[in-house]
């Protein structure tokens, strides 16, 4: 058997066997709530005499599964306060609820949990890393204007790049580009980037945003629970169950930008414990995006020269101009086992037409775009096997720097086991794990019986174990070590490790010490790229004028200028150092205070020229021009000297490879990340938030200025004001931008500051009606956020929505 899937295998082996050992015992389950029925997460509750702990989710719900038949204590601790259920009966292969009331004086920042920081549930303030925790009512508020990225603009530490309507990128603490990947995405375990790239493909979500029971955001190193995508830190969407969403919602929303979109959603129960959960939606709209042919909307077009600080110019206008058109649905099936597995089955589907990506090679427009998804999830209290399949059927799409079309099919299977335990009097407790993937990747355009983006179609495999200890030294220090072995077709071996010591002021407020390795490997387009950057080069005439003059025939014609992968990349590396607080301060605000210090080295560049740079000839793998037999060299070394990118391609042809890939640079990067979130008993809230970064460049040299940038502010920052009490909402955000410097393939330019004002609210005119209003950047400030990418400016929506 292959060796990659053993651990895999052996824990669908470890799951049956629970599952057989859970009809030999019983399982308690219950929540803890307030008089009034509101659940209160983050509550320790302790099984006395089991040696088994768990933590009240943000739903107050709790469960203990595999628990021997007898009679047992149930104690509930949070902060200062607990709580005690004495006679607890369990009998084999029955559920014991136990609804736990409490009078306790807490506050909802006091009860937050979160899941990705270990891969399992822990109060924020111990979490032995920074989040950021958004709650379903607050995705909900702004949930119109269907931009995912958008929810995490007003966060500490989160990097919101908007380069069109629906183009974004996410990303944390530098070194950010056009398509960034240093962030891993997943959505309900599920990863859904596009593999070729890395990177997420936003406009391709299959729900609406309001269909998200939470946002989490871990800042910093994550590889040694995540792997290569989570070098800078991970976002975890997880959606709503069916039976904890029942009911059905309608929501249009119209406005600026030529927009109008649709969202509608049902779940319902089935009988048998089976439940059901429809949902869909359009974005019809326009775009900020214009065409770039002769005339630029900002800065000067490029040419005559000027290669920097310029806008270059396209070969072919956008077709549409100013038209994109999102559609998408899912399909999700719950079967609750035993009232305490749950299977669970989803499919989904989105499609996009006329979206427009900045990218390294120049913008892309996305004219058929098709992305589809299945899931199958196992989950029990302490199990976790996930099997997913990702696919991408792209037959057209437009690199506007070319006219070239571009094809780009994927296909992505993963299977992921995970379990945690608790151990020692419960003061230890370990999460463990195994995942194996394989991708494949074809670029082949029927049209033109070629590859579009690579030489040859391209796979692999990768498989990985994972692992953490938590380990309560006493009251008040916790110890924390966690490690990742990742091995992959494409790279060699790596391993991931993390320390931590969280130190608990109080059960409020923490401080964290913590140590990181991670990883971030090329993905496919640095290593087998070839796509063309710019339209063939005719050179008949240099064939004619050097070989013709004495009978000879070099072979050259209309040569395809196209950027080339680099197949020796190595890893980037990196090492950090973090010292963090988290704590609840006056029981109403929740403050984040984290300062880290990397180390990094051997960057993957963006697209660079192969020649022109201090760095000499970037990509050895296509050298010098190799002339056809029976031509002398002293004719070959002419026709080099005149077009020195002119190279030879795989199978020998004639390409000019214009722009490569290299590894390059050791940096040392530090920064603060500060959050302050503040809620009032009344309704208000505020927000407050700052960044600051700063780079060193260890290669400094003349000429290097340009080929490595963190493409990052120094200072960024922003407020908001929130309220949402009875019938009504409003929020009200101010973020503050500073300029920076912007480089990126053939986008090398100034982001000047800025700044954005955005206002949303709803009103609920009945138990079933509601209407609301959205606008972005509210005063229509004029602005990029990436050189090269859109001018962007106001977008105002309004909504109404009804659901039962």
């Amino acid at each position: 058997m292959n060796k990659r899937i053993v651990s895999l295998v052996l824990g669908c082996m470890l799951v049956l066997t629970g599952v057989a050992a859970a009809q030999d015992s019983g399982r308690i389950e219950g929540t803890v709530t307030r008089a009034d029925g509101s659940a209160v997460g983050g509550v320790t509750v302790v099984l006395e005499g089991a040696g088994d702990a768990t933590v009240t989710d943000n739903s107050g719900n709790y469960s203990f599964d595999g628990v021997a038949p007898g009679t047992y204590t149930v104690s509930y601790t949070l902060g200062d306060n607990a709580a005690l259920q004495e006679g607890v009966e369990v009998t084999a292969g029955a559920t014991a609820t136990v609804a736990q009331q409490v009078d306790w004086d807490v506050t909802f920042v006091e009860t937050i949990t979160v899941f990705s920081a270990s891969r399992r549930a822990e109060r924020i303030v111990e979490a032995p890393a920074a989040v950021t925790y958004i709650t379903a009512e607050e995705v909900e508020r702004e949930a119109s204007h269907g931009q995912l990225p958008k929810l995490l603009e007003f966060t500490p530490g989160a990097e919101v790049t908007q380069s069109g309507l629906y183009d974004y990128n996410f990303n944390t603490r530098g070194f950010n580009s056009s398509l960034n990947r240093r962030v891993a995405v997943l959505i309900d375990g599920r990863n859904p980037s596009v593999p070729f790239l890395g990177s997420q493909e936003w406009p391709a979500m299959t729900f609406p945003l309001d269909d998200l029971a939470g946002v989490e955001f871990v800042h910093g190193p994550s590889a040694a629970l995540y792997g290569a995508n989570a070098s800078s830190g991970v976002l975890n969407l997880t959606t709503k169950r069916p039976k904890d969403s029942q009911g059905g919602k309608l929501r249009i929303a119209a406005g600026e930008v030529s927009t109008t979109n649709a969202d509608a959603r049902y779940a319902t129960a089935l009988g048998g414990e089976w439940y059901l959960k429809l949902q869909g939606g359009i974005r019809d709209s326009g775009d900020f995006t214009r065409s770039r042919n002769g005339q630029a909307e900002y800065a000067i077009p490029c040419g005559g020269g000027i290669t920097t600080d310029c806008l270059p110019q396209e070969a072919v206008p956008l077709n549409p101009e100013d038209s994109v058109d999102i559609s998408f649905g899912s399909v999700r099936l719950d079967k609750y086992i035993g009232d305490s597995d749950l299977l669970t089955f989803d499919v989904g589907l989105a499609s996009s037409e006329g979206v427009t990506a900045q990218t390294g090679i120049g913008r892309v427009q996305q004219l058929d775009i098709e992305r589809t998804y299945g899931r199958v999830n196992y989950s029990a209290q302490r199990w976790n096997l996930l099997g997913s399949y990702n696919k991408r059927d792209a037959p057209e799409q437009t690199a506007l720097s070319s006219g070239a079309n571009l094809v780009l099919d994927t296909n992505n299977y993963q299977l992921e086991f995970q379990t945690n335990w608790n151990f020692a009097d419960d003061r230890a407790r370990i999460v463990a794990g195994a995942s194996y993937s394989e991708e494949e990747i074809d670029t082949f355009d029927p049209r033109t019986g070629r590859q579009t983006l690579v030489f040859q179609p391209v796979d692999s495999d990768k498989s990985a174990v994972f692992g953490q200890l938590d380990y309560d030294i006493n009251d008040s220090w916790k110890f924390v070590i966690a490690g990742r072995f990742d091995d992959s077709s494409l790279h060699d071996s790596q391993f991931s490790p993390k320390a931590s010591l969280v130190y608990g002021i109080n059960s409020n407020n923490t401080l964290r010490f913590t140590y990181n390795e991670a990883f971030q490997v090329a993905n496919y387009s640095e290593f087998f790229l070839q796509a063309p950057v710019a339209p063939p080069a005719d050179l008949s005439l240099i064939n004619l004028g050097v070989c013709g003059r004495v009978g000879l025939d070099c072979g050259l014609g209309v040569t395809p200028v196209i950027a080339v992968g680099n197949e020796d990349l190595e890893l980037e590396e990196t090492q950090t150092f973090e010292v963090g607080y988290s704590g609840i301060v006056g029981g109403k605000a929740y403050v984040t205070l984290d300062y880290y210090n990397s180390q990094n080295e051997n960057f993957i560049t963006d697209l660079i020229p192969q020649l022109g740079t201090p760095l000499g000839r970037v990509n050895s793998n296509f050298g010098p021009w190799q002339a056809p037999a029976g031509i002398p060299d002293a004719l070959a070394t002419v026709i080099r000297g005149l077009v020195p990118t002119l190279t030879n391609n795989l199978d020998g042809s004639n390409i000019i490879a214009a722009v490569s890939y290299t590894n390059f640079g050791e940096v040392d990067t530090q920064g603060i990340d500060f959050g302050l979130n503040n809620y009032f008993s009344n309704g208000w809230s505020y927000n407050l938030n700052y960044s600051w970064f700063d780079f060193d460049i260890k290669n400094a040299g003349s000429g290097f200025d340009n080929i490595l940038l963190p493409n990052t502010p120094e200072h960024k920052g922003g407020i908001s004001f929130g309220y949402a009490k009875d019938a009504f909402d409003l929020d009200l955000g101010f973020r503050f931008v500073d300029e920076f410097r912007w480089a990126v393939g053939p986008f090398q330019g100034d982001v000047d500051s800025y700044y954005t004002i955005d206002v949303g609210g709803n009103y609920a005119i009945t138990d079933n009606w509601k209407v609301g209003v959205n606008i972005s950047n509210v005063t229509d400030n004029q602005h990029w956020q990436s050189f090269g990418g859109d001018l962007l400016g106001r977008r105002a929506l309004g909504n109404i929505s009804f659901t039962w």
